[in-house]
């Protein structure tokens, strides 16, 4: 008597009906799986919903509204005078565009205005050209 035979005969004395087919095995397996990735999906939509509305009441806005009172209200109100800022220490040789090139990206980094750019430096060149130093820094990166 083979292991098969054994077997057959142990699952028809335990459950007493045989093994469900194949095909009900894929089914159940198949709908089981997507069930379990839409309930994911549901759960990751919820929470960005959650964590979202819980931002803006931190930050004290909401959503922005389409009218034609914000323009009005931004109108009435008054200009701030402009505070003078320290120029950033420029290292000899660099162009003046280069550093408002570079300004204006750090500007850009934020609206609060929490960036300051306070100097500009070259910086150090290693022996390899630009795209060796990108193979390197590839190859030598960590997990």
């Amino acid at each position: 008597m083979g292991i098969l035979n054994f077997l057959a005969i142990a699952a028809e004395t335990v459950s007493g009906k045989p093994e469900p087919s194949v095909g009900v095995v894929v089914a159940t397996g198949l709908i089981l799986v997507f069930g379990v990735l839409i309930l994911l999906y549901l759960l990751i939509t919820l929470e960005g919903v959650i964590f979202t509305a819980i931002d803006q009441k931190k930050k004290g806005t909401k959503a922005p509204e389409k009218s034609a009172a914000p323009a009005k209200a931004k109108a009435e109100t008054p200009v701030k005078a402009a505070t003078p800022k320290k120029a950033p220490v420029v290292e000899a040789g660099i162009p003046g565009e280069i550093v408002a090139a570079i300004a204006a990206a750090v500007a850009c980094m934020e609206d609060g205005g929490r960036y300051v750019l306070r100097s500009v430096k070259r910086a150090k060149k290693s022996g390899r050209n630009a795209w060796g130093q990108a193979g390197v820094n590839s190859y030598t990166e960590p997990f």
